[in-house]
C-alpha cells in the first residue's frame, strides 16, 4: 500500500488511528551500550505553521511506525532516540528523552508522543546554532556509550536568530558528532519564509562529520517520505555517505 499517494491528511489520520488502537505499555531498560544514539531537532520556527508543524510530527511518527524502519533499528538491536522542537534562541522544547527503541511497542510509544505532542511556540525565529547547542547538552546526558552520535536537524529556512551553526560546533563538544539535515523546500517560492536558500546554507553551514548528507522533501506534504528515506540511512549508512 502507497501512503503518499492518498495525501498527508490520509497520512495523519490514518496515524492517529492506529496510535489509538494499539497502546502498548513498555518498561523501557536501560543499556549500557548501543550503535546509535539520534537527536530529532525538529523545527517550530514562525515560519512553520501549526498544519506545518503537524505533518512534522505525524511524519516522524509514521517514519517510526514504517515496517522498513523498524526492521533497521531491530537489525541493530535497538537505538537511543530524543526528540524536540526549536525555535527562537531560549524556546527548544523536549518532544520525548532518551528512549531506546528495540521492537515495535518502544516505536509505537514514541510516535504516539510525536503526535500527542503540543507545540511550545509559534512566533520566534529561526535559531539553528541555539538548536546544535541544546541537542549537545542532550547528547552529555545519554544514560549509554553508543559506537555513533548523530543530531537529524529539520527545517525550512537559515539561521536568522542568535549564534549560527559554525559558532556552535566551536564551543559545544560536537567534534564526534554527525550532523545530518532535512531541508523542507518552498514550493511557493516565497522569500520571506525561506530566508533565501536554505538547501545551500544547510549543505554549507549545518551538515557535517563523516558521510553527513541533507535529504530534501518537496514541501511540508512530502515530509514522511523525506524522514524515512533519512532515517533509514542514519540507522544502517550506506556506501554512498554524502547524498547530494
Amino acid at each position: 500500500m502507497h501512503l503518499r499517494r492518498y495525501g498527508p491528511t490520509f497520512l495523519l489520520i490514518t496515524t492517529l488511528v492506529m496510535l489509538v488502537l494499539v497502546k502498548p505499555k513498555v518498561a523501557n531498560a536501560q543499556h549500557q551500550f548501543c550503535d546509535l544514539a539520534l537527536v530529532l531537532a525538529m523545527d517550530a520556527s514562525s515560519s512553520v505553521d501549526d498544519r506545518e508543524y503537524k505533518l512534522q510530527m505525524s511524519g516522524v511518527a509514521s517514519a517510526l511506525l514504517d515496517p522498513e524502519v523498524q526492521e533497521a533499528i531491530t537489525s541493530l538491536g535497538g537505538i537511543y532516540l530524543a526528540a524536540f522542537e526549536w525555535n527562537g534562541r531560549f524556546n527548544q522544547k523536549v518532544i520525548f528523552d532518551w528512549t531506546f527503541l528495540q521492537a515495535g511497542p518502544d516505536m509505537f510509544l514514541a510516535a504516539q508522543s510525536l503526535v500527542e505532542h503540543e507545540r511550545n511556540a509559534s512566533n520566534f525565529p529561526t535559531a539553528i546554532g541555539h538548536a546544535l547547542g541544546y541537542a549537545s547538552g542532550m547528547l552529555r546526558k545519554l544514560p549509554a556509550r553508543c559506537a555513533r552520535q548523530v543530531i537529524d536537524v529539520s527545517g525550512d529556512g537559515s539561521n536568522n536568530d542568535g549564534y549560527g551553526p559554525q559558532i556552535a560546533y566551536t564551543h559545544f563538544p560536537l567534534e564526534n558528532v554527525t550532523v545530518n539535515g532535512l531541508v523542507i523546500k518552498d514550493l511557493y517560492n516565497n522569500p520571506e519564509s525561506f530566508y533565501r536558500d536554505p538547501e545551500r546554507y544547510y549543505r554549507e553551514n549545518v551538515i557535517k562529520g563523516g558521510g553527513a548528507f541533507l535529504v530534501l522533501a518537496e514541501g511540508f506534504n512530502d515530509f514522511a517520505r523525506a524522514m524515512k528515506q533519512k532515517l533509514l540511512k542514519e540507522i544502517v549508512p550506506g556506501p554512498i555517505g554524502r547524498l547530494d
